[in-house]
């Protein structure tokens, strides 16, 4: 009988069977095996206060704009929180405790970037409902992904300034100049004086009591109802840009913005009123970035041209930003 060489056999065993190639050869090739580590998806970090007057107690979770969301991280002792968020402005932030019934609350935010500390509290709340058309808040985190891109700044934005217009008295009773206030990154402790002590007077709730033809929302300040205006003007009230403590200059910084939509040219112009003297007025003011956004928002991609220059006062017609 023929004798069979054991060598080439187990050689043909091998190349002959498909799903035999991994486990044929050596110990020695099966350690040279590697794996490839996939990369880390990037985040950006989101900071800020989450208080109703007394700090809230609870977890924070971030939503970017394609609906991915953070890791629920507790807020701290004193109101605090930091959070990793998914990269991909603009973010939907939920603060929320663990409660159930009448003790369950929610509270929402806005960040457009991540660039500024972001409060959370009941006005933000408010913004964020007007803002959206007075949408179902829950409803309005989970479809994030879908509404991210119509719940833009220049609607935050005007919603925001209704807030402080609404709260004028209050805010005033406390030195706090309701026509330049940006509930959003206003910097303040959840210690009972200033803005926290209007937080405590001002009461919101029922923000999910919606359906297709309206909504019930409470409103109470000092423990007395409140009429809410939601056509209230909002002449006057500016969308402050926090410049980082510089003292303002008393001049002036106008930037015009050039965009050219189907064939036609559209200009605007925002003033940036009491610039610090010390500061750029130009493109490289990163501080400038997102106060930009608002007015080529809805410009759907077309590029838009800026034009920086320091002026004594600002002209009639452009929208003014104040520096705080």
């Amino acid at each position: 009988m023929k004798s069979l060489n054991f060598k080439v056999l187990t050689l043909a065993i091998c190349a002959g069977a498909t799903v035999g190639l991994v486990g044929c050869g050596s110990d020695h090739d099966n350690n040279n095996n590697t794996t490839t580590t996939p990369t880390p998806a990037a985040t950006e970090t989101i900071s800020g206060t989450a208080a109703t007057g007394k700090p809230f107690a609870g977890k924070i979770v971030v939503k970017n704009k394609d609906g991915k969301q953070s890791e629920a991280i507790d807020i701290k002792a004193d109101g605090t929180f930091k959070v990793e968020a998914p990269k991909g402005g603009p973010y939907l932030i939920k603060a929320y405790n663990d409660k159930t019934g009448d003790q369950a609350v929610t509270l929402y935010s806005y960040s457009v970037d991540a660039k500024t500390n972001v409060n959370v509290n009941q006005l933000t709340t408010q913004a964020v409902f007007a803002a959206s058309g007075q949408a179902k808040l829950d409803t309005l985190y989970t479809d994030w992904a879908k509404q991210s891109s119509a719940v833009t700044q220049a609607k935050i934005e005007e919603a925001a300034k209704q807030v402080a217009a609404n709260l004028n008295s209050q805010f005033a009773a406390v030195s706090i100049d309701a026509k330049k206030l940006n509930i959003f990154s206003y910097d303040f402790k959840a210690d009972g004086r200033g803005f926290d002590s209007v937080l405590d007077k001002v009461q919101i709730s029922g923000f999910n009591n919606c359906n297709v033809s309206s909504c019930n929302v409470q409103y109470t300040v000092n423990g007395t109802n409140f009429s809410w205006n939601y056509q209230i003007s909002t002449n006057g009230y500016s969308w402050v840009i926090n410049g980082g403590g510089i003292p303002g200059s008393g001049q002036n910084c106008l930037v015009g913005v050039d965009v050219k939509v189907a064939g036609q040219n559209v200009s605007q112009k925002v003033c940036y009123s009491n610039f610090p003297a010390n500061t750029v007025c130009g493109a490289a003011n990163g501080a400038l970035g997102s106060a930009l956004q608002v007015f080529s928002s809805g410009v759907g991609g077309v590029s838009a041209t800026y034009n920086f220059s320091t002026v004594g006062s600002c002209p009639s017609g452009a929208t003014v930003v104040s520096w705080k």
